[in-house]
């Protein structure tokens, strides 16, 4: 859902007008739900093949999930907000909702530098398994898990530090749509 999130992002800032009059109006929800069916059906594969089965095609399920993430997934979402940075950054059109681009960019740095190692974690199991570094992944995936909520509150809160008022309220300001 993150690169979802960053090449929509990316292309309404590249293409304003086509997002607006030309996007087929249903291309966000369809994309997601699409992208929700493919995590079920990847998440149960590894269960009922890993966890329940305990077959020896384990390692290939694991292998095709490590390779959508690195090859496919990632690239896209590092891509997209490093063209969308670079944009926003030349460009002299002040008029973007500057709160949601602090948000996605953070929700994608956090996600980087937190949920990207428990993916090499994966992949390095296939060579050696360290228990305790797997441990330290886990720890940091279940961080980046929780850090997406502070973050819309704290950039939803005008960047003060000392947080007044209500979560709905921050959470309001973080997705208006100016």
């Amino acid at each position: 859902l993150l690169t979802a999130i960053s090449v929509e992002r990316c292309m309404g800032v590249l293409w304003p007008f086509w997002c607006r009059g030309h996007r087929p109006e249903l291309l966000s929800a369809a994309m997601c739900i699409l992208l929700w069916a493919l995590s079920c059906v990847l998440a149960g594969l590894v269960y009922f093949v890993c966890d329940l089965g305990r077959s020896q095609h384990c390692g290939m399920v694991l292998g095709l999930l490590c390779c959508l993430n690195f090859c496919f997934f990632t690239p896209f979402m590092v891509l997209s907000n490093v063209v969308l940075f670079i944009k926003l950054r030349r460009s002299s059109w002040q008029d973007h909702p500057a709160r949601l681009y602090t948000v996605i960019f953070l929700t994608v740095l956090f996600f980087l530098l937190f949920g990207i190692p428990l993916s090499v974690q994966i992949f390095l199991n296939f060579f050696v398994y360290t228990n305790f570094v797997f441990e330290i992944c886990l720890l940091l995936a279940s961080f980046n898990s929780g850090i997406n909520p502070v973050i819309y509150v704290l950039v939803g809160s005008s960047g003060k530090f000392t947080f007044r008022g209500s979560v709905k309220v921050a959470l309001q300001r973080v997705f208006e749509d100016r």
